[in-house]
């Protein structure tokens, strides 16, 4: 049984856990803008939380698209914290709570570097690499 566990942000409180840590995933880390990394869609998507005890240790966002779909946004994992299996568990459950909401399909924008664990949870590349953020990403797709 994992220690980490898995919930929707529920409050203002965990919105500022989840968002600091994008901050030290996507600002601090990866030099990325925090003007890019924090947007006016924070209020308005379905945002997720791992955690450790009582600790966010890990967060992604979630915007609905038209037909259907769903786009899967700003996944983030604090370093001492990968390669535990908590990003596959976000997805996870994620998953249970986008087919409640009729999702049929999840989009992402993956870094390249990360297109062999989107990959190994399903996802299939889909066009050509483009740039965002300054960074390659390809985007993938995966049907629920």
């Amino acid at each position: 049984m994992s220690r980490f566990n898995y919930k929707l942000v529920t409050g203002d409180v965990e919105l500022r856990e989840a968002l600091e840590v994008r901050r030290q995933v996507f600002v601090r880390g990866q030099g990325i803008s925090e003007d890019l990394v924090f947007d006016a869609h924070n209020r308005e998507a379905l945002h997720v939380v791992a955690k450790d005890g009582e600790r966010v240790i890990g967060s992604a966002r979630v915007q609905f698209l038209a037909n259907n779909q769903a786009k899967l946004e700003r996944m983030a994992i604090l370093k001492r914290y990968r390669r535990k299996g908590i990003g596959r568990q976000i997805l996870l459950f994620l998953d249970a709570v986008l087919k409640c909401k009729q999702v049929q399909q999840v989009i992402i924008h993956a870094q390249l570097e990360v297109i062999p664990f989107y990959k190994s949870c399903g996802f299939d590349q889909v066009g050509l690499p483009f740039q965002e953020a300054g960074i390659k990403h390809i985007e993938m797709r995966r049907q629920l």
